[in-house]
């Protein structure tokens, strides 16, 4: 339980951290993401009137090719070329290269008729392409083959902005990447943070669960003497004054808490094996016959109850493990299974050899089911059914002489063999499925 809860504790606060990481970061890749759209819009929109300052008064006023604005002839109109944001448009244009920035003139008829920049050294093909898409462009606005294209109407045509924004993506690719790493680091230092603070807030948890322990086991151990010396001075009264019926109550009493004692007693022990990762050694053994040998004195008990015991094992099971383990786990499920089972119904006891794939190894396993029909569980009752002293039906308590720990024990048996145990119940039926490592 305590190893349960550190593993919460730990994935919580790690995935908390990771998830208001990666919000920040998101965050800030999309804003980034926009910010290059915004520079791609704001350079296709100033490219025409730089590259092709007269563009919206008599046409192109510079040669094809003619990138520098420079070149004109002093104090002749430049149009927005030298306007209050004429440097800021300059310094955006120094974010992408010349080979990725251009312009060209469309007439009327969609022929491509004026080039500059990085347009001059495209085929024929690809303008054409540019143009029609262009032209065709409510919009005017757009990315076809790998260019985008911005198209606002000039004097002698419509003048198209193209431009390869390889050198904007790559600065988006740059910061996920970036952002990337960061995450991977942070997630580095937040599972040592989130391991050392699930040890810390558990801590007192796991004390005061370790003190409970403790007073169950010692207080077991010294109950274990007074419960001895009461029933075994009842049997000398009963010797001496024969059998009385208050003597009866006493030692039926004394017996039931002996048998609590001893639960308490083995729950203890096993949840001290899976504490400290030890257990008996295990041997090699044959599953079925144990399987066997526990369901064979339940035939009569069953036999009396009105119900009908079937089993159904392989001839011969070999496996590694802890044979009386298996034998007590498959006798406290048969038990619940018939003390819970409806009149005239059947307890069915299933062993299957089966396997599990963790990656690229295979681990062979073994599986026990016991199933039988009665009252179906409530679904909200099946996660505790493997508590201590839990009762799915509370006016059952106490009268088939037992305290609710037998599933408790059984579940610990599973566990510290390596395996696990669960529960379903539905259409009026109850199985119990317990898997264990074969070797």
């Amino acid at each position: 339980m305590i190893r349960s809860l550190k593993q919460k504790v730990f994935w919580s606060i790690l995935l908390s951290a990771a998830g208001v990481l990666l919000v920040i970061l998101l965050a800030i890749n999309v804003l980034r993401a926009a910010q290059t759209a915004s520079k791609r819009d704001s350079i296709l929109d100033t490219a025409l009137t730089l590259l092709w300052p007269e563009s919206g008064a008599e046409g192109p006023g510079t040669e094809p090719g003619n990138m520098d604005p420079a070149n004109e002839e002093p104090g002749k109109d430049r149009g927005r070329g030298k306007d209050q944001d004429g440097r800021g448009r300059s310094e955006l244009l120094r974010s992408v290269s010349e080979g990725e920035l251009g312009v060209m003139l469309v007439d009327a008829g969609g022929s491509v008729v004026k080039t500059a920049g990085c347009a001059e050294s495209l085929e024929e093909e690809t303008l054409s392409a540019i143009a029609a898409a262009a032209l065709s462009d409510p919009d005017g606005r757009g990315r076809t083959n790998g260019w985008e294209y911005k198209a606002i109407s000039v004097d002698g045509g419509t003048g198209i902005s193209i431009l390869d924004a390889a050198s904007l993506r790559r600065e988006n690719l740059e910061t996920a990447l970036l952002s990337l790493g960061a995450f991977a680091a942070a997630c580095g230092l937040f599972a040592l943070l989130a391991a050392f603070l699930s040890k810390t807030i558990v801590k007192p948890v796991e004390e005061n669960t370790e003190a409970q322990k403790r007073f169950v086991a010692d207080a077991s151990h010294e109950l274990k003497t007074p419960l001895t010396v009461i029933d075994a001075n009842a049997s000398v009264l009963e010797q001496s004054i024969g059998q009385n019926k208050w003597l009866d109550y006493i030692k039926e009493q004394s017996g039931r808490m002996s048998g609590l004692v001893n639960e308490l007693l083995q729950l203890s022990n096993l949840e001290e094996d899976a504490a400290a990762g030890t257990s008996s050694e295990r041997t090699q053994f044959d599953a079925a016959e144990a399987v066997m040998a526990a369901a064979l004195p339940f035939e009569s008990v069953a036999f009396e109850r009105g119900l009908t015991l079937e089993t159904d094992t392989p001839e011969t099971l070999p496996v590694l493990g802890r044979q009386k383990d298996l034998e007590q786990l498959t006798g406290i499920l048969i038990d619940n299974a018939i003390k819970h089972s409806s009149d005239g119904g059947t307890v069915r006891v299933f062993l299957e050899s089966a396997s599990e794939r963790h990656g690229l190894k295979e681990t062979p396993l073994i599986r026990l089911r016991v199933t039988n029909q009665g009252d179906e569980i409530p679904a909200e009752a099946l996660p505790h059914l493997f508590d201590r002293f839990y009762r799915a039906d509370a006016s059952r308590t106490h009268k088939d002489n037992s305290y609710g720990l037998g599933l408790a024990i059984a579940k610990g048996l599973a566990e510290r063999d390596g395996g696990s145990i669960s529960v379903t119940s539905e259409n009026g039926t109850t199985e119990f499925s317990v898997r264990l490592p074969a070797d």
